[in-house]
């Protein structure tokens, strides 16, 4: 497994803009951050990363003619485990926030 293609794919530098949509939705109630904020935070980080599989796998066409260096075109990443991500880290999304509550 290429972790830099992975990396990439999923633009991990990118998460660090996430938790905080869960954090301020916390403060805006008034609310100490606690186990459903973390959790919620969990959640969104697991559902953002399934966009980015998600929209690489549906572009992955133009992306061979237009990007053809990104993980799917090149063959760093087969379509397949890019797909297979995408719904593990939905469901992981799902499940977190199915914990984390109202």
């Amino acid at each position: 497994m290429n972790l830099r293609a992975w990396a990439e794919l999923l633009r991990l530098p990118a998460l660090f803009t996430v938790p905080g949509d869960a954090l301020a939705g916390a403060a805006a109630t008034g609310l100490r951050p606690g186990r459903g904020t973390f959790l919620a935070i969990g959640s969104s980080l697991c559902l953002y990363e399934a966009g980015m599989a998600l929209n690489d796998w549906a572009d992955r066409a133009e992306d061979a003619v237009d990007r053809p260096h990104r993980p799917l075109p090149s063959g760093r990443v087969t379509p397949a485990a890019a797909l297979t991500a995408a719904a593990a880290l939905t469901a992981g999304g799902l499940a977190l926030a199915a914990r984390a509550g109202r």
